[in-house]
């Protein structure tokens, strides 16, 4: 559902900056780096997180960076689909209180590029519109309207794995000739060592949630009120069934998502011996 999903969004987010906020190869001001060789680098990557928690917040990161802003995170659209049982589509959906995130636990090795991390929102707010067919204990769900609820203690535990590679031609597409116009490679081969990711395992809990789904049924205002309550006294069925195909679909998502924003970062940029 839009509500599950925009809540793997926006602390997708969050693990991502994470990252970027230490590995982008062309760091806003507002961003603090980290050394591999720091003892206590977990709390220097958290450290450098809540440093720019209000630049989350805002989206803002100064002139020439395009970041998504958590409060409200917005999602354009979302599709799901479980054979004929579960359809849904979930389209502009606002999600408010991702800012509120914390970083629960972080084990990190960043010379492997191995990162464990979990990381809880204790209330998220949301309101969007939905188009939904799913089957719930004797009910068969079905409108199209608009959506909107609240999700209480999300919990994310993300498990991250990269390696590093040697890109065939020059990170920043400008090999002429064979030859990068920036010096660093010769016969179209970069040596530096590039950042890429491994599919990131999802694990995904909400210890619960409200929801008002308007025009169920059509519009029918005594199956819509049955609906609603059926969808809010059975709220762990009602997440139970989603979570699942949500944690495989958004791993996949996810992986992409950041190995795009990381393509020209190299090891050495995001986590340097020295700061």
């Amino acid at each position: 559902m839009s509500p599950v999903q925009s809540s793997v969004i926006l602390t997708s987010v969050i693990v991502l900056s994470s990252l970027v906020s230490v590995a982008y190869s062309a760091l806003p001001s507002q961003f603090k780096l980290c050394s591999r060789n720091d003892p206590k680098v977990e709390q220097c990557i958290i450290s450098a997180v809540d440093h720019i928690r209000k630049n989350l917040a805002e989206g803002d990161f100064g002139e020439g960076f395009d970041v998504p802003k958590l409060e409200p995170l917005y999602v354009e659209q979302m599709k799901m689909q479980r054979g004929q049982d579960f359809q849904a589509v979930f389209n502009k959906v606002n999600v408010y209180g991702a800012s509120t995130f914390k970083i629960d636990r972080l084990q990190s090795k960043p010379s492997n590029l191995s990162f464990d991390l979990v990381t809880s929102i204790p209330k998220l707010n949301f309101t969007g519109k939905y188009s939904l067919k799913m089957k719930l204990l004797f009910l068969e769900l079905q409108g199209k309207g608009d959506i909107k609820g609240m999700l209480t203690n999300t919990k994310l535990s993300i498990k991250i794995r990269g390696y590093t590679e040697t890109n065939k031609s020059a990170a920043n597409g400008t090999a002429t000739n064979g030859t990068a116009t920036n010096g660093t490679a010769t016969n179209g081969t970069d040596s530096k060592q590039y950042v890429r990711f491994n599919r990131l395992g999802i694990r995904l809990k909400i210890e619960g949630g409200r929801f008002q789904l308007d025009n169920l049924f059509n519009g029918d205002p005594v199956l819509g009120q049955v609906g609603n309550q059926v969808i809010n006294d059975n709220s762990r069925l009602f997440l139970d069934e989603l979570i699942p195909g949500l944690e495989r679909n958004l791993s996949r998502l996810f992986t992409e998502i950041v190995n795009n924003l990381l393509r020209t970062a190299t090891i050495d940029e995001m986590f340097p011996e020295k700061v």
